[in-house]
């Protein structure tokens, strides 16, 4: 029997990074599809999408992913999440709004981007890339003009804040290495 990494990364090949995440606490409703979809031979989340032949199905099962690492992250303080969650994160919001689910997009970024910028940072921070930094304040920015609440202003400053340091610091590392 496939493992639940082993399935999740056959529909989400792009996040190898969930090979990583201990999945033995997450349930879901489809595992049998999972495994039927993985036996078929099939890959990718487009394949997966017209296997199962529920768009709303697909997104449902891909939110209850994204919950799980992050209720993983927060509550276990899971390093191994952060990546995935992110990169999760993203697959959706293109995955939600090509296929008209913008209501449940919006639904999303209201509710998660201020993990997103969290995450972001803590990636950020340990040089593991600072695109994370910089897509987390595009979506603040985004929040905050969808939603125009002082809250996403303030992760928008936060997210911008951190980027300054991180490039002062690459700047100042920078001057160091050409005065040696």
């Amino acid at each position: 029997m496939p493992r639940m990494n082993e399935l999740l990364i056959n529909v989400l090949p792009e996040i190898p990074e969930l090979e990583g995440v201990d999945f033995s606490a997450y349930h879901t409703p489809h595992i049998e599809l999972l495994k039927a979809f993985k036996e078929s031979g099939k890959r990718g989340l487009s394949e997966f999408a017209e296997f199962a032949g529920d768009r709303a199905l697909v997104g449902r099962f891909l939110i209850s992913v994204l919950q799980y690492l992050l209720i993983r992250y927060r509550r276990f303080e899971d390093e191994s999440t952060e990546i995935p969650a992110f990169k999760l994160f993203l697959t959706l919001k293109g995955w939600l709004k090509e296929h008209g689910f913008e209501k449940d997009y919006r639904k999303l970024l209201h509710s998660f981007t201020g993990y997103i910028v969290e995450i972001a940072e803590r990636i950020a921070l340990r040089g593991l890339g600072i695109v994370y930094l910089e897509e987390a304040r595009k979506l603040a920015i985004e929040a905050e003009e969808t939603f125009g609440e002082e809250y996403f202003t303030m992760l928008k400053e936060r997210a911008e804040e951190s980027l300054n340091v991180l490039y002062e610091q690459h700047t100042e590392k920078g001057k160091g290495e050409r005065e040696c």
